[in-house]
């Protein structure tokens, strides 16, 4: 995956099978191809990756090499008031 003309990342296509290249890992339970996987900017700055695998439902939130907790990722998307 790399950057367009325009500066945006190419995050390859649910449609197009083999469409994010052979360089993208897989699932880490079960090694399968068969993933969704989402980049995210949290209300707190913070940028985070969903990945959920469609073969053995391994899903999982991470910001770099860190695991996160669902409550964590909940409490960074949280809109501050005040």
């Amino acid at each position: 995956m790399g950057a367009t003309t325009d500066g945006h990342i190419d995050l390859g296509s649910l449609l197009r099978p083999g469409a994010r290249g052979a360089e993208a890992p897989g699932c880490a339970v079960c090694e399968s191809a068969r993933i969704t996987r989402i980049a995210l900017e949290l209300e707190d700055g913070s940028h985070v990756e969903f990945t959920n695998c469609l073969d053995c439902d391994h899903r999982v939130w991470m910001r770099g090499d860190e695991v996160l907790s669902v409550e964590r990722v909940l409490d960074s998307a949280r809109r501050r008031t005040g």
